[in-house]
């Protein structure tokens, strides 16, 4: 299933569909974390079952009662055995997952900041984590992360939150 494109939002509500009629089986949300340091922003490594890897950003799927900004930190103290403070949300984007079947998640992603060093968790399936500046985006980035922060470093700098 291709990745559809995604609808930014630097501020407002996001607005969510748990059923949305573009999707076959159905939606879930997600949390991620935009971490930026010097310049740069963190990336997580993590791997597959059938051996490959890619990159994406730390976060992952809210459980049921959970809210957003709760199941962010969890997902880092799970993946990257570390603390976040949750800023603002930043924006959002849909990932049409091909491992979970005919699922959809609509991520919100956080201005965060790591208030602990990453440590990551092999026990999730995280191989490792990078600092990347805008202009050495990794390859295997997935395709609606690297759309969204192509868009928020559009003059090709991760701004550190002011």
């Amino acid at each position: 299933m291709a990745d559809a494109p995604h609808s930014p939002t630097r501020s407002g509500p996001i607005h969510y569909e748990p059923h949305d009629s573009s999707t076959k089986a159905g939606s879930r949300l997600g949390a991620k974390a935009l971490c930026r340091q010097d310049g740069a922003l963190l990336l997580i490594e993590e791997g597959r079952e059938d051996g490959s890897s890619f990159w994406t950003l730390p976060g992952g799927g809210v459980s049921s009662g959970e809210s957003l900004r709760a199941s962010l930190q969890r997902e880092l103290d799970e993946e990257l055995q570390c603390s976040v403070s949750c800023g603002e949300p930043i924006g959002t984007c849909r990932y049409e997952h091909t491992s979970f079947g005919d699922v959809t998640t609509i991520y919100t992603v956080f201005d965060c900041s790591l208030e602990s060093e990453p440590e990551p968790n092999a026990a999730e399936g995280i191989l490792g984590y990078e600092w990347v500046a805008s202009e050495a985006l990794p390859e295997g980035l997935l395709t609606p992360f690297e759309e969204l922060l192509s868009e928020l470093a559009a003059d090709g700098v991760f701004r550190d939150r002011v």
